[in-house]
């Protein structure tokens, strides 16, 4: 996984994100979070995920029959 990170991809998701960086950043980005990446992948981690608040209530409701 860490190898998919590239400087090209965190510029792409910046640029997706509406997020301004200067032309090398990008490059600094990668070689900071592909070792955190790497480690994650040798460990096979799994990061369980919070449930957005809002659709928590939704799924609630839902469980209580709507009301």
């Amino acid at each position: 996984m860490a190898d998919e990170i590239t400087p090209e991809r965190i510029r792409l998701n910046a640029e997706a994100a509406r997020v301004a960086l200067g032309a090398d950043v990008p490059a600094r980005i990668a070689r900071a979070v592909a070792p955190v990446f790497t480690r994650f992948t040798a460990e096979k981690l799994a990061l369980p995920l919070e449930v957005e608040p809002s659709t928590f209530l939704v799924v609630q409701r839902g469980e209580r029959g709507g009301e």
